[in-house]
């Protein structure tokens, strides 16, 4: 007899310490009138409610439904259970989700959390409104770009922050791209304050002034068009012009505007070189000579060097005829 009652008084425990008790008083004749066994199992374990399709009175196929196999083996526990379940009214019953002590629960795991957890929680939030931040940003300036680099941010945060603890290394991978960003934004408001388009003023050379700002936040080489006497060449002097004059505590000029070139030089008269000191001198020689023979077949050479306050380097290349050598 003890060895046939452990199994039962262990399911009977089961079934208490797993909530079954209160749900079979929940859905008991006095919550529910009319409610019965097969209702009971149909809501809390599905697979033990088997529905088949069945012809009625009528002719009319219709489903019915009937409890499994093991649910119909004499002495079940669920059948006790169901038939010693206490008759209580819904409104007396004990609550199955009680939101008043879940509530607490929440509010004292925030109020235990340390600064450094409570940060990780908030990290998919912050990033969240960082990315739509810089897409608003964007938006305003239109960089091509950072418009690439968001969408490839987005995809990669939304990866990693599926898991419940994502790694630390790639979410700082990820702050790092955003900070880039913001630094490409701020380059692009700042040339463009310089370049004089930030003012909505539309001259001659404003699209070319705004191909040139864009060449420059993409590019790492960007050619000058006009050189020293073009629109973006003046302006690019008139900066060095005024960064000289800050540096030697000269008095800069009021308004910066896109002036000429012959205007410019004047300010060498005054005794402030327009440029800085170069940091080094660059010299490229190209040539076709026939080598070795003078009647070898003419081939390109090149030589390069470089001049520096404190040394200088050559660099050469040298093509020979060797058909007949």
């Amino acid at each position: 007899m003890r060895l046939e009652n452990a199994p039962r008084a262990s399911v009977a425990t089961d079934l208490e310490r797993n909530g079954v008790r209160p749900s079979l008083a929940l859905l008991s004749t006095a919550a529910n009138p009319g409610c019965c066994l097969e209702d009971f199992v149909r809501w809390y374990s599905p697979r033990d409610y088997v529905e088949e399709e069945v012809k009625d009175e009528n002719g009319e196929t219709v489903v019915k439904g009937d409890l499994s196999a093991r649910m119909k083996i004499p002495g079940n526990m669920w059948v006790e259970a169901w038939e010693t379940a206490k008759a209580t009214p819904a409104r007396r019953q004990r609550r199955l989700f009680d939101d008043t002590k879940e509530a607490e629960k929440v509010l004292h795991y925030l109020a235990v959390q340390k600064p450094a957890d409570l940060t990780r929680h908030l990290l998919p939030c912050i990033l969240h409104a960082a990315i739509l931040k810089m897409k608003d940003e964007e938006s305003a300036e239109d960089i091509v770009s950072v418009r690439k680099a968001i969408q490839q941010v987005t995809s990669h945060s939304s990866k990693l922050l599926r898991h419940p603890n994502p790694d630390n290394k790639k979410l700082e991978d990820v702050i790092n791209q955003l900070l880039e960003m913001e630094a490409v934004v701020a380059r692009a408001r700042s040339l463009k304050a310089k370049f004089g388009l930030g003012k909505g003023e539309k001259g001659d050379d404003t699209d070319d002034l705004e191909r040139f700002v864009s060449s420059l936040l993409d590019e790492p080489e960007v050619l000058v068009i006009g050189a020293g006497r073009g629109p973006a060449g003046s302006i690019i002097h008139k900066l060095f012009v005024n960064a000289q004059r800050a540096a030697l505590l000269s008095p800069m000029e009021e308004e910066p505007g896109r002036v000429g070139v012959a205007e410019d030089r004047r300010s060498g008269a005054s005794g402030v070189p327009d440029f800085p000191p170069p940091a080094g001198r660059e010299i490229l020689l190209r040539t076709c000579v026939p080598r070795p023979a003078p009647y070898s077949k003419a081939l390109p050479q090149r030589l390069f060097c470089v001049l520096m306050r404190e040394d200088f380097r050559l660099a050469g290349a040298f093509s020979s005829d060797t058909s007949f050598f």
